[in-house]
Formats: structure tokens, sequence, C-alpha cells
């Protein structure tokens, strides 16, 4: 099983683990003036990028084989191969599972089934994280949707998210939180603050929190 994962992934830009580098601001929680003026400033750029129609990304394909119809969700890869998100809402799953290729590995945590993927990133509207132990593809069973190409705005839901060269900002207006990917690292937006280790899913590098 563990052989199916890897290749499964590998095909979404498997990636060693990645660190990433946290906000400005000593506020462990709430949303600071600072962090709400710069997520107020990160919204609105999101929002001037160039209007995509999701048509065409509602379906996943496994090295360029099978194509799965994935309805109402949505998948898309960056045109670097960097960056590869899907959404679960037929599952009830919320925001977007993302695979980052992260230039900069961190160990994984202690104990964990499974192989670890460090650029594996989970983002819904409170709640964020880095790095995951996965048993299995998850979302990524299929394989990554089609290249969504730079300076591409969409909305799915009551997320808003640009893709540029310097990566795939998302947003959630509404929940006041965001993340920006990149190969650079993984950066929290708005409400979002870590969680302390002791707090978080073993499985899991980081956790962010509202």
């Amino acid at each position: 099983m563990l052989v199916g994962v890897a290749m499964v992934l590998s095909a979404c830009s498997h990636t060693t683990a990645g660190k990433p580098q946290p906000l400005t601001g000593s506020a462990e929680t709430g949303t600071s003036a600072s962090s709400e003026n710069e997520l107020q400033d990160r919204i609105d750029w999101v929002r001037q990028g160039s209007a995509t129609d999701l048509g065409t990304y509602h379906s996943t394909s496994l090295d360029g084989g099978q194509v799965t119809d994935l309805r109402a969700d949505i998948a898309f890869v960056s045109p670097t191969g960097k960056i590869s998100c899907i959404t679960g809402t037929a599952l009830g799953m919320d925001g977007f599972d993302c695979m980052v290729e992260l230039k900069q590995p961190a160990p994984a945590p202690r104990e964990g089934y499974g192989q670890w993927f460090g650029g594996y990133v989970t983002y819904s509207a409170q709640r964020m994280t880095v790095g995951q132990f996965r048993g299995d593809p998850g979302l990524f069973i299929h394989g990554q949707g089609q290249t969504l190409p730079y300076d591409s705005t969409f909305t799915f839901g009551d997320y808003t998210c640009r893709l540029a060269t310097t990566g795939l900002t998302c947003v959630d207006p509404t929940s006041r939180s965001g993340v920006q990917m990149s190969d650079e690292g993984v950066v929290p937006l708005g409400c979002l603050r870590e969680v302390p280790e002791a707090e978080r899913e073993p499985a899991v590098g980081r956790a962010y929190g509202c």
C-alpha cells in the first residue's frame, strides 16, 4: 500500500518536508491589527487577478491516463508542477488539500503511520496543517488536475485564490483567514496562529488555528 501511496503522490509533485514560515507578530491567538491589514491587502490583491472559469478543472488524471470526473469539486496544478491542489466537498471536506514542493525540509514528528509528506498542506476556514504522515493517497488517489495558468483568480465556495509566479494565495474573507503557498514555504494569514505541539495531531508537522 505504501508503494501505491508514493506513486500517486509522486504524480502530484511529491516533496520532501518543508518548514512553514510564520508571519511576524507576537499574538498567539486572535488577530492583530497588522495581520488584519495584511490580510485585507492580500484579499484585495487576490481579487485583482484574471477571472478563471473553473469548468475545465472538475477532473483529475493519473500520469495522463484515465480521467476521473470530480463533479462539483475542482483540482489544478501550477505550471511548474510544484503546487497541486484538490477539493473534497463530495466527502464533506471543506477547503483544499495541496501538495507543495518545498525547498527547506523539516523533520517529521517522532511517531506516525505511513509515509511522511512534508509538503502536504490542508487549509480550511479556521485550520491549516503542513506536513502529514499518509497511509493512503486521500483525495489524490486519481492523480491531479489540469494546469492553471499564472495570474488566474477563481472563487470556490467561500474561498478566493490567485496563482502567481510567486505561489498560490487562497483567502476566506468571511473567516478572515488565508494561506500563501510556494516552494519557499507555507505562510498562514489573518487569524491563523500556530498550535503548540502538545495540542496538535501527532501525525502532522505544523498546525494552525483561529
